[in-house]
């Protein structure tokens, strides 16, 4: 016996729970901060919101200022053969120009420009859409990742409780034997039911660590304690209690199914701007332009002068630009971008069946939710009061170890559908405002007055502790 308590007393104190327990509103702080996906999600957020002014500014005027300067050295000579005498002619020149210049073009009609416009404004309420959704789902997904590891902590302490039951009935077992109480075959099956039982706690232990990893790659911190729901839970139904009323909440706020709009209509919006390839534009264009010429001349007659001038210049323009013919690429990009909204609707009518999907298995996951904890409630009761009664009928010998122990794992199932059975349920309920789209940081805070900051473990089995606390039901 003494080689197996040593191991047992190692995953005991593995097990044993930590103080300073941090609650679900703590660590949907750390995620909402930390969670690379979010800020990436974030971060798109904000690129496209840069579409609306990049938009505007094709509208407004534009202000173009040139400038140049140009050294010019120029020389050259002539002879004119048939004067009496000959007469040669040279001319050399020396001179720096400078120009300079300000040009302002205003669009007054261009297509593609006024519906890029409303296309920004798709593409903006898209983005915003695409965050939404994606703040939601960062809520539910720190929650279950949450849930994970709480439901893993209680496997753990229902089956280390469970490890501790059946040391000690493997020891009785053992002394029962020397006496001549019981056949060999019960501290065998005793001795099987341990070692069953302490494998179970390291598998237990495996799923707890991977539950934490799962955890902390969304918040960036490693958390080792966590609180946990309080005893009675309040199961209540969805307000309102009418499945349609939630798929039409769902058909006007869930930010999945509005981005899936925008994209629609910011496709057909490319469409628009697509023809506009049909279509003149025609800005107005205003310059002014200075010049200034500085240096010298010179030439046989007249010896070296200087050569300068200086001068400037205004123009009013309108400026008419229409593409006649481009071998008939204008229509074959407006069949493209026409093919791309048809995606897109058939995109968007897709999501709309999706959303009602998830609401109303969202909603029946509730409605179930509420029974299965009451169903494993009871059903936590029923083996408890079973393995009381085996171990009773063990002592006067009308029942086996065998039966105890099936007994005691039948207790032990019970105790972990319960936890999980608790977990589903809350998570459900966060799961249905996501799908409504009206989920927020509110649904949260409710959640998070639900927990307790006691630590909350697996009675042992076999106890009346392994009886959970009443769950109250809100109807």
């Amino acid at each position: 016996m003494l080689r197996r308590i040593l191991p047992l007393s190692l995953l005991l104190a593995a097990s044993a729970p930590l103080a300073h327990a941090t609650d679900l509103w703590q660590v949907w702080q750390l995620a909402k901060t930390n969670d690379p996906a979010f800020q990436q999600a974030k971060a798109n957020r904000n690129a496209s919101m840069e579409a609306k002014p990049q938009a505007w500014a094709q509208l407004l005027p534009s202000v173009d200022l040139t400038a140049n300067r140009t050294w010019n050295n120029n020389s050259g000579s002539s002879i004119y053969a048939f004067s009496k005498p000959p007469l040669s002619l040279t001319n050399t020149s020396n001179t720096r120009n400078t120009q300079w210049g300000a040009t302002l073009t205003q669009t007054l009609f261009n297509w593609r420009q006024f519906k890029s416009v409303q296309g920004a404004d798709y593409t903006v309420a898209e983005a915003e859409a695409n965050y939404e959704s994606t703040l939601q789902g960062l809520i539910v997904s720190v929650s279950q990742a949450y849930f994970n590891v709480l439901n893993a902590q209680d496997n753990l302490d229902a089956d280390t409780a469970n490890l501790k039951a059946l040391a000690k009935q493997y020891e009785r077992s053992q002394q029962q034997y020397k006496v001549g109480l019981i056949a060999i075959t019960g501290v065998k099956e005793a001795e099987a039911g341990y070692d069953q039982a302490k494998a179970q706690v390291i598998t237990d232990r495996q799923a707890l660590d991977q539950a934490r990893e799962a955890l902390r790659a969304i918040t960036g911190s490693y958390i080792p304690n966590l609180q946990s729901p309080r005893a009675q839970l309040p199961l209540n139904a969805p307000q309102p209690e009418n499945v349609t009323d939630w798929v039409a909440r769902a058909m006007q706020n869930n930010p999945a199914l509005a981005a899936a709009q925008q994209a629609q209509k910011s496709a057909q919006s490319q469409v628009s701007q697509q023809k506009a390839g049909y279509l003149p534009s025609l800005d107005l264009v205003l310059q002014h332009m200075r010049n200034a010429t500085a240096g010298h001349a010179s030439n046989t007659f007249n010896g070296e002068y200087p050569d300068e001038s200086n001068g400037s210049s205004n123009q009013i323009a309108l400026q008419l630009s229409w593409n006649i013919f481009s071998g008939g690429a204008t229509r074959a990009t407006v069949r493209q971008y026409q093919y791309q909204a048809d995606a897109a609707m058939a995109n968007e009518i897709s999501q709309r069946r999706s959303v009602e999907q998830q609401v109303r298995n969202a909603y029946l996951a509730v409605l179930s939710g509420i029974a299965s904890v009451k169903a494993n409630q009871q059903s936590v009761e029923a083996s408890r009061v079973s393995l009381q009664a085996t171990e009773a009928g063990l002592k006067v010998g009308t029942r086996t170890t065998l039966d105890v122990l099936t007994a005691r794992k039948t207790l032990l199932d019970s105790q972990k559908a319960y936890y999980s059975a608790r977990y589903n349920y809350m998570l459900a309920v966060l799961q249905l405002e996501q799908a409504a789209g009206t989920l927020d940081q509110k649904d949260i805070q409710q959640l998070n007055s639900w927990l307790t900051p006691n630590g909350s473990g697996a009675p042992a089995p076999g106890t009346s502790e392994a009886m959970p606390a009443s769950t109250t039901n809100g109807n």
